[in-house]
């Protein structure tokens, strides 16, 4: 049986434990954000159903990295293409032959990903097997 004190000792700790997951979430709330991944476009890097984690940070955006971008109202997560010398983007979906028509201007950048969930491809395999 535990001593009152070894008690008394997990629970700070425990505490201690939440108040620095809340504060971390928090943190990271101003740093970071997701996006579920809808479309077909980025096809095979992102699947439907895929979560996306992106850093708020668009300073120095390069060539190759996948960027979330305001569009007519719409996010777009798509790879950069080239970057033009106004610091516009060019940008692609991995999936299709063509640029993106328009440039994507620097203020429209939401942000860069950083790691991708791959949860639309589970979730297909899943529903294959359930078929």
């Amino acid at each position: 049986m535990p001593s009152r004190h070894a008690e008394l000792q997990a629970k700070r700790l425990k505490h201690a434990a939440e108040v620095v997951l809340v504060t971390s979430l928090v943190v990271l709330g101003w740093t970071h954000g997701f996006v579920y991944v809808e479309g077909a476009s980025m096809e095979p890097a992102l699947t439907p159903g895929d979560i996306a984690v992106y850093r708020r940070d668009v300073s120095e955006v390069v060539r190759g990295e996948l960027v979330l971008f305001e569009h007519d109202g719409t996010l777009v997560l798509h790879r950069v293409a080239g970057v033009l010398n106004d610091g516009s983007l060019r940008t692609r979906g991995d999936a299709n032959e063509n640029l993106d028509a328009v440039p994507v201007a620097d203020h429209k950048v939401r942000g860069r990903v950083v790691i991708v969930f791959p949860t639309g491809q589970g979730v297909r395999r899943l529903a294959a097997l359930l078929h």
